[in-house]
């Protein structure tokens, strides 16, 4: 239990708890220190030094946000002496930045250096003349440098380091000149060069503009844009970001303002998405002869209508299938599962789930119970030992991979990697590497599995080809420290059922599975798989993860095998679901897609869908959350939203399903979705 200090604060009694640091105190207390180089999300760095404060028995003021409270501690934050030295900080801060660009920088308005100087009233001083670039750096497709706007906080050093763990910006230089750039081997280089990931973390965290979004430039004041929640969906992480827009333009994709500390988004969540789409799909198109004509949005759904059900009658029910990408909602899942199930009578639903990561999820929920939610990038950090089963976090799942790594340099965690491909995460000074034969996934598990009950190594070592020392040390490691595993997406690419058996065994001997809690996270490869499951867009499970009972349909795979040999003959599609072209064995092929470039050849009908940025709904993430996504752009293309297109397809098959809005759909989910 935490000890609670006792403190005076200009006068004021408060209480906080021990190891609380006097800026954190103050600020839960009402009480305002201000800073500059500091940010709830980073180590306290201590730089900038406005947050100075005096404190009874010191000779001299200190950082109040890098120096903890004690018992008795009697503090006051805004004598004329630290007020006076906050003034002579800010008044050195700015005759290096060119304050006199403020009226055409994007960050007016915003820019903490301008909050600062305004609510201080500080006099704005001569320019110090300084030998830095005056060029903006461009050397990339994602970030702008602007090294003259630079106040040399540190923030994108330091989050450089404790997040990708990247080491990409250095200071060089002296006073004046002194620089932050990016460096390698003893010289300035480009950011690539450098080891850049453009994660824009360094973008996010920065107080001024001297790191800015390519393109951000011009497209709009941070107070007029708007500011609208939502949910990355580039894997089944499924972080939480804010999208900003200007009327119909999105300008730049961040974090929330308020979150945890370790709340970040990758490349793929703040770049991956660029806008506009070259080549968009605005309206329904026909494919007619060897190139698409646009046609009606009413035509296009009672021409796809009529042509799955006539498949239907005429071959039956089998003969069709309706998949999807794993980016739609949960609320669209639903829909799907439910056209295809109820209405056109096929199993053949694969929504985007892979066979064993759909086993390995219901049997994880079968021991844990209802209402239960895995680890998250946060809590990680808390881990002593985690284990990472797969290969290629870093890619896959770069978040995943960031809160690792943490945990391993700055939370002092051990790191048990078990894959079957030599590689290290950047991870930790303290690494174990379990390195299996490929398709040994199951035997290895089963080796650490007795290892960690005491049981005899040998066997299941030799089988794995791994040393039985190994297997022991790591369950040793794992065993007296509080732990999690972290399994990728590519351990179920080639995972069956008794690797997943031999995951959710070893996870229960390790202690991380119980009735009521969850230390292990399954991260698939499609986005919204933990949703998606759940709502029966799997060919094993139906809503609830009602079991169907030897009655199983095709999945994706088996899909596309079927219709090459004609077994099946229709399909409806949202997102991806076969490759470059239609099977030569399927007749019909209608998909819902947002660019012509994922449209593949030969399909025969063609809806324009809605991009994250467009779309309501919510999805869950990996961890079992829910996580509501709101459109931040209106608009787009003239036909109706993804939810509402599937329930027009269905109206124009006989069904009258009367949704008025995606409230009506999430009240009948409800009945489905397990506790």
């Amino acid at each position: 239990m935490m000890k609670t200090v006792n403190l005076q604060i200009n006068s004021k009694k408060v209480f906080a708890e021990e190891g609380t640091t006097i800026l954190e105190a103050a600020r839960q207390n009402g009480i305002d220190i201000p800073t500059l180089c500091y940010h709830p999300r980073l180590a306290p760095l201590g730089h900038c030094r406005v947050c100075i404060v005096d404190v009874q028995g010191f000779d001299k003021p200190i950082t109040s946000c890098d120096n903890p409270v004690a018992e008795g501690m009697v503090v006051e934050t805004t004598t004329p002496e630290i007020q006076e030295m906050r003034d002579q900080i800010l008044v050195l801060s700015l005759a290096t930045h060119p304050y006199k660009d403020c009226l055409t920088c994007e960050r007016t308005g915003t820019c903490e250096l301008q909050e600062k100087a305004y609510q201080f009233k500080v006099e704005l001083p001569e320019q110090l003349e300084r030998e830095v670039p005056a060029e903006k750096a461009e050397d990339n497709p994602y970030i702008v440098r602007d090294e003259e706007k630079c106040i040399l906080c540190g923030r994108c050093v330091r989050v450089c380091r404790t997040g990708p763990g990247c080491y990409v910006y250095e200071l060089v230089g002296n006073g004046v000149n002194t620089r932050v750039v990016p460096y390698k081997d003893g010289k300035e280089v480009s950011m690539e060069e450098a080891g850049c990931i453009f994660c824009g973390q360094c973008v996010d965290v920065c107080p001024v503009a001297a790191l800015t979004e390519t393109g951000r430039a011009a497209a709009g004041r941070e107070w007029e844009l708007s500011h609208i929640p939502g949910v990355c969906v580039e894997c089944s992480i499924g972080c939480f970001l804010e999208r900003q827009a200007s009327g119909d333009d999105l300008i730049k994709v961040t974090v929330p303002a308020e979150g945890e500390k370790v709340s970040w988004i990758c490349q793929k969540g703040k770049f991956g998405v660029h806008r506009p789409e070259p080549d968009p799909v605005e309206a329904p198109l026909q494919l007619e002869g060897s190139d698409y004509k646009e046609v009606a949005y009413d035509e296009a759904v009672k021409e796809t209508a009529r042509t799955l059900l006539d498949i239907k009658e005429k071959s039956g029910p089998g003969a069709v299938a309706v998949m999807a990408s794993g980016k739609q909602s949960n609320e669209e899942s639903y829909l799907l599962q439910k056209l295809a199930r109820s209405v056109l009578g096929t199993a053949n639903v694969d929504l985007g789930v892979e066979k064993a990561w759909g086993q390995a999820y219901q049997g994880l929920y079968k021991i844990i119970g209802p209402d239960v939610c895995g680890p998250t990038p946060a809590t990680m950090q808390e881990c002593e030992a985690i284990i990472v089963i797969g290969s290629g976090l870093e890619e896959s799942h770069p978040v995943a991979a960031f809160a690792v790594q943490q945990a391993g340099r700055f939370g002092d965690a051990v790191i048990v990697r078990i894959s079957d491909k030599k590689e290290e995460l950047k991870s930790a000074f303290k690494e174990i590497c379990v390195e299996y034969k490929p398709g040994s996934e199951t035997a290895v598990l089963k080796g650490l599995t007795a290892a960690m009950r005491g049981d005899d190594l040998s066997g299941p070592a030799k089988e794995a080809g791994v040393a039985a020392e190994d297997l022991q040390k790591a369950a040793e490691q794992v065993a007296k420290m509080r732990s999690c595993t972290v399994v990728g997406s590519s351990f179920f690419e080639n995972a069956d059922d008794a690797a997943v058996e031999a995951l959710l065994a070893m996870a229960k001997a390790g202690g991380q599975l119980e009735y009521g809690r969850s230390d292990l996270l399954l991260l698939s490869r499609y986005s919204n798989a933990a949703g998606t499951i759940v709502l029966g867009g799997s060919p094993s499970f139906g809503p609830g993860f009602v079991a169907l009972n030897g009655e199983a349909g095709l999945s994706r795979e088996e899909v596309a095998s079927a219709a090459v040999n004609g077994k099946v003959k229709g399909a409806l599609v949202f997102g991806d679901g076969f490759s470059d072209s239609k099977p030569g064995g399927l007749d019909f092929l209608a998909i819902s897609c947002i660019n012509r470039r994922e449209v593949p050849e030969k399909s025969d009908l063609v809806f324009p869908a809605q991009p994250p940025e467009r779309k309501n709904g919510t999805f869950t993430n990996s961890s079992g959350e829910i996580c509501i996504n709101k459109a931040a752009l209106e608009g787009g293309p003239e036909s109706p939203q993804d939810w509402k297109l599937i329930c027009d397809l269905a109206e124009a098959m006989g069904e009258k399903w009367n949704y008025s809005s995606l409230d009506d759909v999430r009240e009948e989910m409800q009945g489905y979705i397990p506790g």
